[in-house]
């Protein structure tokens, strides 16, 4: 009798301190530290620091954002990657990451592999806009132009590798036409070009226009995710147009490096879920010109995996140059 509770005395004790440890390993004991890719003041960066300050009391811990900028996002993926392994670390990656895979010879870091998914944040979609006064009314009609014109026409981007650029690309393949990709440096060169008639169409992101087409300046004609933006509710998607298939859309989510406690970034990334749903926060981030997208662990790591494998391909059959 007396062994007999003696085995029951040490399964409770060993039961307690395993209670212990899965609450350690799910309660943050320190500052969480976000390492940022994108510039301060960007809407990445706007993005992290309004959800950082609602995260924080959530998780009982401050969170701070920490903005590395340089390198292409390497010098972001390796601050991380050579942090300890404790879930108090984390990485913003997205679709540049999963781009950077190909366009990179020798990328000292694998996203799909190096990294493991916590909880997705945002995304949104991308915009063809012409010329208010003369440009396409319309893109049907750009299409028909293309097409009647193929080579003729002029389409302005970002630069080559950068999401716009590789969406002009993929619209060259998955519409059928052929015209001209013109670079520019920025958003402000771009919309200088496309208001002197120098381009026909350029694509962008809604954040860097927004005051073009409040000021009529410029008309957006599609919009390149599966369904219509919350942001541009009236304007068609390229799939609308007869371009079936077509999705593409800016993204990001937090990840955090091989290794770290599984329970710990579970936490993080329910309270993370939360955060995004809350009406506030949801117009707060359209105001910034993107759409939150609360998806889980699981549904960004299909994303990073199926996005480097879906541009990786278009990479290699456009013939880019890799840096």
């Amino acid at each position: 009798m007396i062994n007999q509770n003696k085995k029951r005395f040490a399964v409770l004790v060993l039961s307690t301190v395993m209670c212990w440890v899965s609450a350690a390993q799910a309660q943050p004991a320190r500052p969480i530290r976000i390492v940022s890719p994108f510039a301060t003041a960007s809407v990445s960066d706007l993005t992290l620091r309004l959800l950082a300050e609602r995260l924080g009391p959530r998780l009982n811990t401050s969170v701070i954002i920490e903005n590395q900028p340089t390198g292409g996002g390497i010098a972001a993926a390796r601050a991380v990657l050579t942090a300890p392994t404790d879930g108090n670390t984390l990485a913003l990656l997205s679709n540049a990451s999963a781009v950077s895979v190909t366009t990179f010879k020798k990328l000292p870091y694998d996203p799909v592999n190096d990294f493991v998914p916590v909880a997705g944040i945002s995304q949104f979609a991308y915009i063809i806009l012409s010329n208010d006064q003369e440009g396409s009314r319309s893109f049907r009609e750009f299409l028909d132009m293309a097409r009647t014109k193929p080579g003729v026409l002029n389409v302005g981007t970002a630069a080559p590798g950068t999401t716009p650029h590789l969406i002009a690309l993929l619209l060259k393949k998955e519409a059928g036409i052929d015209f001209a990709i013109i670079p520019f440096k920025g958003a402000a060169d771009l919309s200088v070009a496309l208001m002197r008639k120098d381009v026909h169409v350029f694509i962008n992101a809604y954040g860097a226009v927004r005051e073009n087409l409040r000021q009529k300046q410029m008309r957006a004609i599609a919009t390149t995710s599966s369904e219509r933006s919350k942001l541009l509710p009236e304007v068609p998607t390229i799939q609308e147009t007869g371009v079936r298939g077509f999705d593409v859309s800016s993204w990001n989510g937090l990840f955090a490096p091989n290794g770290s406690p599984a329970p710990y970034l579970a936490r993080i990334g329910q309270e993370l879920h939360a955060t995004l749903v809350q009406p506030e926060v949801n117009r707060k981030l359209l105001d910034l010109g993107i759409e939150v997208w609360p998806s889980n662990a699981a549904e960004l790591g299909a994303k990073m995996r199926a996005e480097v494998a879906r541009w990786g391909q278009i990479v290699k059959d456009a013939g880019l140059e890799t840096n």
